[in-house]
């Protein structure tokens, strides 16, 4: 096979790393996101409105199931980039 003809192998490999770099700048977005949504919660808890803190503890929670998820995305991403490299290594190597 030519070096020059990309593989589908190659093609999903490409579009797995586009994809994670999407995923991470959008990880790390909620990070942020979760981390501003306690410190509003904490700052909130100090008025004791309990309608406020409701809402914020809603947000608190949503993002960190948001981040929770990040993390789940992120290792399933790194596994479905090692199985498509050893089944590209598995075919580059295999005698024809």
């Amino acid at each position: 096979m030519p070096e020059h003809e990309e593989s589908p192998l190659r093609h999903s490999l490409d579009a797995i790393d586009a994809l994670r770099r999407r995923t991470q700048l959008l990880g790390w977005v909620i990070v942020v996101v979760a981390l501003t949504a306690y410190g509003r919660l904490a700052w909130i808890q100090r008025t004791h409105d309990v309608e406020r803190i409701l809402n914020a503890s809603v947000l608190a929670l949503t993002t960190l199931i948001a981040w929770v998820s990040f993390a789940v995305i992120l290792i399933m991403m790194k596994m479905t980039r090692r199985i498509l490299r050893a089944v590209e290594l598995a075919v580059r190597d295999s005698p024809r």
